[in-house]
């Protein structure tokens, strides 16, 4: 093994030196990286569903995508700042509705034939086409696809989407006819073989990204079962593997491990009812608002495995004039309740220094959780949202996840701590909690929805859209919104959310890759490809 992997380095270095005469100078006049880097003896093990051809745009198994990370890639990678940056895509030319994307030159398949438009056509058009492609909800609004010539994609969206490129990390492989063994045909930085029975994935000698770090000889365990990949990674015979950790059954992982925690667009939020006529009111919206302290929401229930959001998009927005505070403001909050107006600087044009009630502890526990005190009417007794009554509602969530409750009890024991208000937390199963939410039975609800990298509300807040389960209605907003995804006024869009908070963002929630500790240096993954950066791994041994 060590003989192959000394003779592939040794062709690799060669190669370049009679392209770049021995000097330092990559095809495009950059320098080229060298492959000093020391090659890994240490196994490294990679499930495998085996359920067919392994085509990365219709395959939605979570054990598959991970390994299609390493055998293919997309026009785009999107970053940790959720950002697109180039793979396959060389440049691109666009005005929000029609994109031209013109594709690298020295982008070619495992098998050295090179990459044309025509493939890349080919596999956003299958998902386009599919509804059974993880990636088809992503190209709803194209209305084309063409290949302008070998080089260049076409893309028109029915509706404007500045940052559709961010939603074009779809792998794409070969056209129809390019499988090999078993795996549709990649540009990728490995590619499959078979030894003795067995499969394993070996450098791409093709890739256009130059050598690889210190792995380069990757066994593929075969599975029967999709959910086998967790005890395959217990027991030693999968070394990477991702796993939510705010889940319903969070993995119980043992041994010598090490975890890497990735930006995500996964939206934990507060969903509201508007029939209720209370949480209908914009200032009891925004109250509810300041009372909650994010960051400690984050560091507690949520594990610190979520980055705290005031506004939905990951990560929030610099120079917007807009208050990202996330810790609790309980003067802001009472000062609200009682009708008060924000100011500019955030504050309210009330003086509340004199007020006993207004340094109340945010995470104080006054009321009786297990006691229904309210409605859809918003009813109550005392002061609470300006009217004279108590503002009493309940916060429905799904009693299956742990760490949903926990988050949601913390938040209600928040909003108790304000002078005026009672909230009860409602636990129900998932199917009640689904069903309560489809016929809108709830005041407020804990929700967890994951959005795509451009970030897309309209699903939240449009009318008739798909999460839109409190039936709100603001054209205001939707024109917020378009003119946005055209690139018109961006800081508009977050303006009007902040004061209008059609629902309440809580924090983004983080995806987490666990890794055989002592397996790899430096390893940074992006949000959606645990291969990230593998030009830069190196061994620890």
């Amino acid at each position: 093994m060590k003989q192959w992997k000394k003779r592939a380095a040794a062709a690799l270095t060669a190669a370049f030196c009679l392209l770049a005469g021995c000097g330092m100078l990559g095809g495009a006049g950059e320098e080229a990286r060298v492959d000093n880097v020391k090659v890994s003896d240490a196994y490294f093990g990679m499930a495998w569903y085996q359920s067919g051809v392994l085509d990365p745009v219709l395959d939605s198994t979570g054990i598959n995508r991970l390994l299609s990370e390493a055998l293919y890639e997309g026009l785009f990678e999107v970053t940790s700042n959720f950002t697109a940056e180039n793979v396959l895509c060389a440049d691109y030319t666009g005005d929000g509705t029609t994109f031209t994307f013109t594709l690298r030159e020295d982008a070619v398949f495992w098998s050295g034939e090179p990459l044309t438009a025509a493939d890349v056509v080919d596999s956003l058009q299958t998902a386009q086409f599919n509804e059974k492609s993880p990636y088809h909800n992503r190209l709803v609004e194209v209305s084309t696809i063409e290949a302008v010539s070998d080089r260049e994609v076409r893309i028109r969206l029915s509706s404007p989407n500045i940052n559709f490129p961010r939603l074009l990390d779809i792998p794409i492989r070969r056209a129809s006819g390019g499988s090999d063994a078993g795996f549709s045909a990649g540009t990728g930085p490995f590619r499959p073989t078979e030894e003795d029975r067995n499969w394993y994935l070996v450098p791409n000698e093709n890739w256009h990204g130059g050598f690889l770090g210190s792995i380069r000889r990757i066994t593929l365990v075969p599975l029967t079962h999709a959910d086998a990949a967790l005890s395959s990674f217990q027991t030693g015979d999968v070394s990477l593997l991702r796993a939510a950790r705010i889940a319903t059954n969070p993995p119980n992982i043992g041994g010598s491990v090490h975890t890497v925690q990735t930006e995500g667009a996964v939206l934990h939020y507060l969903g509201i009812n508007y029939e209720n006529s209370a949480l209908a009111q914009t200032h009891v919206r925004q109250a509810l608002s300041a009372a909650l302290a994010r960051q400690s929401l984050c560091d507690t229930q949520l594990q610190t495995f979520a980055t705290p959001a005031v506004l939905p998009v990951n990560p929030q927005p610099d120079n917007t004039g807009i208050s990202l505070s996330m810790a609790a403001d309980t003067n802001l909050a009472q000062s609200l309740l009682r009708g008060g107006e924000p100011a500019a600087d955030g504050q309210t044009a009330e003086d509340d220094t004199d007020d006993p009630d207004s340094g109340s502890d945010p995470e104080g526990d006054t009321g009786d959780p297990d006691e229904d005190t309210g409605g859809k009417d918003g009813s109550g007794t005392e002061d609470g949202d300006g009217s004279g009554e108590t503002l009493s509602f309940t916060l429905l969530v799904n009693a299956d996840n742990a760490f949903k409750v926990a988050a949601a009890e913390q938040i209600a024991s928040s909003w108790n701590a304000l002078k005026g208000v009672s909230v009860t937390v409602d636990r129900q199963p998932y199917e009640t909690f689904v069903s309560r939410l489809q016929s809108g039975s709830f005041d407020m609800y804990y929700g967890e929805t994951q959005l795509t990298a451009d970030f897309d509300l309209r699903p939240l807040i449009s009318s008739g859209g798909s999460l839109n389960y409190g039936g709100y209605v603001n054209e205001q907003m939707s024109t917020a919104v378009a003119a946005a995804r055209s690139g018109e006024n961006v800081a508009a869009l977050y303006e009007r959310f902040v004061e209008e908070l059609p629902f309440i963002p809580l924090a983004f929630e983080r995806g987490q890759i666990i890794i055989r500790k002592g397996l790899i240096d430096h390893y940074t993954p992006a949000p959606y490809n645990a291969f990230a950066g593998l030009e830069h791994w190196t061994s620890t041994d």
